[in-house]
């Protein structure tokens, strides 16, 4: 870099008119030889020729100096420095960000700062080498590169105004001089709609004037802070990206990611938009309606069934079909949609299932068929799709012994059926297995529980009998331990347990038959029990609900009802929450493991006689003396559904799975409360495939 000696000997030009000093040390030869290059210009330039005349010494020189810049001048431009290809027209990334944008008048000789107001100080100064210009009008030196150009065209074509637009190095009328209060000139950049517009001409007269230019280096870079001065403005439509500040770019996911990744991304979408997605394109369509994205998004809604065989039968149906990949996902996806509606609306069809000569105390059912227990001794197989009695078990009482059916009464509360079914030759005669009398129950079956291949059925003539339902209904075992009638059984893969009026509870082996345990704890007799792992808990009259521990036999827990006996319990399958009911007509719901009163089920009007919980769809079924049967959510505790008088007389069973409830009454009647009768494509959310239907 020059020091300050170099610069004194010299004669300076001096140009008040912009914000920045520039100190340029030329010599004045070197000054008279910039002068002779612009007054010999007397025709148009060539490329070739702009070319040569930027790249003469002069203008190097000139470009040059600008790091000799000396004194206090050079550190008011010290910020940044940006370097000028004038051959290529080409900025140079220097290290730094720039202090100021050029103003591209002579190639890239002068710099500025814009402002909003588009006024520039005048405070600092412009000083070359040579004689010194002052700035009234355009300058001097503007003056005599615009008459150069002026003069060259004018004689060319003699239209001055339209040479002057369309020169590619300077546009009039965008620098106009302001005179200061101080007696100075400022310069006025004009940056409104006429700016931009002469600019915009200038730009592409630019482009098609240097034909052997690339469009794309001919169009000038937009200075940082500049599109308001109306220099270098593009015609490009650029509103949106200054506004935003960030270009947004749209493709089409399906065509630019993986076929996985894209599926994958709509994997997250609901029902709603899936459905919706399907519609953009035929590929949107492929992958949106395809079974895996249907799967999904049925398992996130309604649960993903990870249950064993023996499970899903002692719970009735899960609602999951036959657990293949190649179901029609959509289409049970619809099905499990509308029988949800059906629940929440409380819409469904009552069906009655007569043949029992008495009373029938118990029901359990599958998808399948349903198997009830009944005063008049008997069990009952009813195919669940025919809805037909196709066999009767045991040795029934005596024609002269039985009750006339009372008539169905009007209902005057809750919600009504959707339809009333009564199947035709329900009452005919079916095929009756009988065994020996030690085989058989001689008095009510009680109580009963099966799954895909056992029969555990309870009687008031105080025995167990185990049948085997793979061999007709063989009974292969006789369980007699308790001294009165068998209220309750339950059983799992390892034990099967019964409680008794008698007080007491008897584990037994399920495979041997032998005794393991008899459980003794309660006051009153033992109404109901559940079996959870290594864990039992029973509800007794006495009105208290205890949690046992099979392998110490002892009774770690206690939950005590309000007033009154209990007469039901259900335990949750995570061991988490028991559920109790009884003579003070309310369902309890205790914490296992704390022992506290969660929530309290009210609506009932008498005894609640029957519980059955549904974990999938967090519901829970009851039956009440009231002749009512009652839904509730387990997760706000709130009334879903409420039957009330869709039998004549107490609810003493009742069971639930993800379509329907089975229900038994004093009135000798079945009732299946059926969600889905009518609903499209319900049977595809049956467990078994219409081959499989076999004989049940």
């Amino acid at each position: 870099m020059a020091s300050d000696a170099s610069l004194s000997g010299s004669t300076p030009i001096r140009c008040t008119s912009t914000r920045h000093t520039i100190s340029v040390s030329e010599d004045a030869t070197s000054s008279h030889r910039a002068q002779r290059y612009l007054g010999n210009i007397r025709r148009r330039p060539s490329v070739a020729a702009m070319t040569a005349f930027l790249s003469s010494s002069p203008i190097k020189n000139i470009h040059n100096s600008w790091n000799t810049v000396s004194g206090s001048a050079r550190k008011k431009v010290q910020g940044r420095s940006e370097t000028i290809n004038l051959v290529s027209d080409e900025y140079r990334s220097p290290p730094r960000r720039p202090s100021a944008p050029f103003v591209n008048i002579g190639k890239g000789l002068f710099r500025h700062k814009s402002r909003s107001d588009g006024l520039v100080d005048d405070a600092e100064e412009i000083c070359y080498n040579g004689d010194e210009y002052n700035s009234t009008s355009k300058g001097k030196w503007l003056q005599k590169l615009t008459n150069t150009f002026r003069r060259d065209r004018t004689s060319s074509t003699g239209d001055v105004d339209d040479i002057l637009i369309s020169d590619p190095f300077f546009s009039p009328g965008v620098f106009d001089p302001l005179q200061g209060a101080d007696g100075t000139t400022r310069w006025h950049y004009r940056g409104g709609a006429a700016a931009r517009a002469a600019a915009a001409a200038q730009n592409e007269a630019s482009s098609s004037s240097f034909g052997g230019y690339r469009r794309d280096m001919c169009r000038p870079r937009v200075p940082q802070n500049d599109s308001e001065s109306g220099i270098w403005v593009d015609l490009h439509d650029n509103s949106d990206t200054e506004e935003t500040g960030s270009i947004m770019i749209r493709l089409d996911p399906a065509s630019v990611l993986p076929a996985e990744i894209f599926a994958h991304c709509l994997s997250f979408l609901d029902a709603k938009s899936l459905t919706e997605a399907e519609l953009v394109c035929k590929r949107w369509h492929c992958t949106s309606n395809s079974r895996s994205m249907w799967r999904n998004l049925f398992g996130s809604e309604f649960g993903r069934a990870s249950t064993s065989p023996r499970e899903i039968s002692q719970s009735g149906g899960l609602g999951y079909g036959t657990l293949r990949l190649d179901q029609e996902w959509k289409k049970m996806w619809k099905a499990r949609k509308a029988l949800q509606q059906r629940w929440n609306d409380g819409c469904a069809a009552a069906i009655y299932l007569e043949g029992h000569t008495d009373t029938v105390y118990c029901v359990q059912f599958d998808e399948r068929k349903i198997i009830t227990g009944s005063r008049d001794r008997t069990l009952r197989v009813w195919d669940i799709k025919t809805l037909q009695c196709v066999k009767v078990i045991g040795n029934p009482k005596p024609s002269g012994q039985t009750h006339a059916n009372q008539p169905l009464t009007p209902i005057t509360r809750g919600h009504t059926p959707l339809a009333t079914i009564i199947p035709r030759n329900s009452q005919a005669a079916v095929p009756v297995l009988q065994s020996c009398p030690e085989l058989t129950h001689q008095g009510s079956v009680l109580c009963l529980q099966f799954d895909s291949e056992t029969l555990v059925t309870g009687s008031s003539d105080t025995t167990v009998l185990v049948w085997d339902i793979r061999t007709e209904y063989t009974p292969i075992k006789c369980l007699q331990r308790h001294t009165a009638g068998v209220l309750d059984v339950c059983f799992d893969s390892h034990y099967i347990v019964s409680c008794s009026k008698d007080t007491t509870i008897c584990l037994w082996d399920r495979h041997t038959g032998e005794l393991v345990r008899q459980l003794s704890g309660h006051r009153g007799p033992v109404n109901a029990v559940q079996l959870r792992g290594d864990l039992i808990v029973s509800a007794s009259g006495d009105g208290i609900a205890k949690l046992w521990n099979i392998t110490s036999g002892l009774c770690i827990k206690e939950f005590s009802s309000r007033d009154r006996g209990l007469a039901c319990v259900e335990f949750s399958p995570d061991c988490r929450y028991i559920y109790a009911g009884g003579n003070d007509q309310s369902i309890y719901q205790f914490d296992a493991t704390t022992r506290e009163l969660v929530r309290e089920f009210k609506g009932h009007r008498n005894l609640v006689r029957s519980l059955h919980l549904d974990p999938l769809n967090h519901r829970i079924v009851s039956g009440s003396y009231d002749h009512s049967i009652q839904v509730y959510n387990t997760q706000v505790g709130d009334l879903m559904c409420d039957f009330a008088g869709w039998t004549t007389s107490w609810i003493l069973s009742a069971k639930v799975d993800y379509r329907r409830i089975v229900a038994t009454s004093q009135d000798r009647r079945v009732v299946l409360i059926d969600f889905g009768l009518g609903v499209r494509d319900i049977e595809l959310l049956r467990g078994y495939e219409e081959r499989e239907d076999l004989d049940v």
